[in-house]
């Protein structure tokens, strides 16, 4: 059984974007290339069988007819599903001839649970499986960025338009989703969207945003102590940045001044996260976190910066697997 440098957990490739199938979003093959003297193995979630076996505290994970993956062997964790959605991270895929879909999906479940609290327990993890899941419950995120002292714009949580409150005497108000997925069926998306108070209440739970007028906004990729600030150009018309240019936003790298760089690493510190990606627009001099992501992308994006944020990524990575095997550090252990 070998030693595993670096495991990704990661979604299935022919998941859907807004922008066709995922693929190999992280590079992870590029990466495993130009790496030759590294043992890379990934686990893709949801995507075909797989065979476990745990006994007397040693866990083996062997994904469809590859070499078995011993977890207490793993140097680092790289846990980057972009999907959390419970359909979507079981370790093997339910046959499409199994009788009862559900049931199976069930046995599967526990399975995911233990992996992702026995690597946290036991290995370096970037990020965390419990960050990663804090992070991606919006309404704990809130929270948490509140209890740091980085207060988003004026928000609130409510079934329908807020009636009650400081948002309920405005005129309209940006409505994004509670969940993480926006899919509301394999064709249609839900994107944030500016909604009139007196528009049909749709009764479920949502986030409500005062909304923000700006010709531009930020996403802001957190990498360790390395802040990287992208400028994505908005539409006057189109709320959710995401959507423009038909999921091709203008986009270019940009300085960031000292202070929003230290509010950006406090948002990631907040949720114990090493990398997340936050989506944040100008206010006069200032600059409002929107949400932070623990699983953020880049396969949106021009192909110059999509390229370099990649290559940071990497060597990110690179970093990250130095630290771990250092002398004295040991090639495990939790964070």
């Amino acid at each position: 059984m070998q030693d595993i440098d670096l495991l990704a957990i990661v979604t299935r490739p022919d998941f859907q974007s807004g922008i066709g199938p995922i693929g190999d979003h992280l590079g992870l093959s590029r990466f495993a290339a130009k790496r030759p003297g590294l043992v890379v193995r990934t686990i893709v979630l949801n995507h075909r069988d797989a065979h476990v076996h745990i006994e007397g505290g040693a866990s083996l994970i062997t994904p469809g007819d590859e070499a078995p993956i011993d977890l207490a062997r793993v140097r680092l964790a790289l846990y980057m599903p972009v999907s959390l959605e419970v359909e979507e991270t079981n370790f093997a895929r339910v046959a499409a001839d199994e009788p009862y879909p559900r049931f199976a999906a069930q046995q599967w479940r526990p399975l995911t649970e233990y992996v992702e609290h026995f690597l946290q327990q036991t290995t370096r993890c970037v990020n965390t499986p419990g960050a990663t899941r804090r992070a991606n419950n919006k309404l704990i995120q809130l929270e948490a960025l509140r209890r740091a002292g980085l207060v988003p714009p004026l928000t609130a949580v409510s079934t329908g338009y807020p009636r009650q409150g400081a948002l309920a005497a405005r005129a309209s108000l940006v409505r994004k989703n509670v969940s993480e997925g926006g899919w509301k069926s394999s064709t249609e998306f839900s994107p944030a969207r500016l909604v009139g108070k007196e528009a049909p209440d749709e009764r479920l739970p949502a986030i409500w945003q005062i909304p923000i007028q700006a010709d531009h906004e930020y996403r802001v990729y957190v990498m360790g102590d390395e802040v990287i600030f992208v400028r994505l150009e908005r539409e006057a018309a189109v709320t959710d940045v995401r959507i423009t240019q038909a999921g091709r936003p203008r986009a270019r790298i940009v300085e960031g001044d000292a202070n929003w760089r230290a509010r950006m690493l406090g948002a990631a510190r907040a949720l114990d996260l090493d990398y997340a990606v936050v989506d944040a627009m100008p206010v006069g001099d200032d600059l409002a976190i929107l949400e932070v992501n623990a699983n953020g992308v880049w396969w949106f994006l021009p192909a110059d910066v999509a390229n370099l944020l990649e290559g940071r990524f990497h060597a990110f990575l690179d970093r990250l697997l130095a630290d771990v095997k250092r002398p004295g550090n040991g090639s495990l252990g939790p964070r």
